[in-house]
């Protein structure tokens, strides 16, 4: 009884030891610099890092209030950054920003902020 115990025991240490993958991480590295507020004529500046975690990034993603931007389409890479200039003439209120980046087996991950303009 104490050997067939002791062989699942292994049995369920080896096939649980897997790991598990995650997809890849993405960030405003100019964050520090971005205002929360800001005039209606002013254009920012957005840097996006992107790293792939277990798989390399190849696709990043910029949108403004659920509608897309900007895209980038780059070749598998293990870490990119992007910076994406954005005029916000003509709006108003608070503006959602979320950036977004797939890897090479479609995992994604997104990152948001919120801009006031007034």
């Amino acid at each position: 009884m104490k050997r067939i115990i002791f062989i699942l025991s292994v049995v369920l240490f080896f096939s649980c030891s897997k790991e598990i993958k995650d997809g890849p991480y993405v960030y405003f590295a100019n964050d520090s610099e971005l205002a929360d507020t800001m005039s209606q004529q002013k254009s920012l500046t957005f840097t996006i890092t992107a790293i792939g975690n277990s798989y390399k990034v190849k696709h990043a993603q910029l949108f403004i209030n659920q509608t897309s931007f900007r895209d980038s389409i780059f070749s598998p890479t293990d870490s990119i950054s992007i910076t994406w200039e954005i005029d916000f003439t003509g709006r108003i209120n608070t503006q959602n920003i979320l950036i977004q980046a797939t890897d090479e087996h479609e995992m994604v991950a997104t990152q948001t902020k919120k801009i006031y303009i007034k």
